[in-house]
């Protein structure tokens, strides 16, 4: 058997080596493409997260200025106080009989 002469072998080594090289920089500009993607997308969820937080804080706010503004209004007392119920038999029809106690 005829043996490839020795530049032929250097060419081939030095193909196979940048060959090597040019996948090994490929998958390295991969991960990185990939990280970044990552990094992006946790970047807009916390952005997400965050407002979603800030709408609910100013709501609980709104909903605590409403409950400040309903203390401070002046208590007029309950409707039974103010009014006489109208429309009411004076008897308690609702409430059952008494019990009888054993004797």
């Amino acid at each position: 058997m005829i043996e490839p002469s020795l530049t032929s072998q250097l060419l081939g080594v030095g193909a196979l080596f940048i060959g090597f090289l040019g996948a090994g920089i490929h998958t390295y500009n991969i991960d990185l493409k990939k990280g970044e993607e990552k990094k992006m997308q946790q970047q807009h969820d916390t952005d997400i997260i965050r407002a979603s937080q800030e709408a609910f804080a100013k709501g609980r706010e709104a909903e605590r200025r409403a409950i400040r503004e309903n203390i401070r209004r002046p208590f007029s007392g309950f409707t039974f106080d103010n009014e006489r119920p109208e429309g009411l038999k004076p008897e308690l029809v609702g409430l059952p009989a008494p019990r009888k106690l054993r004797g």
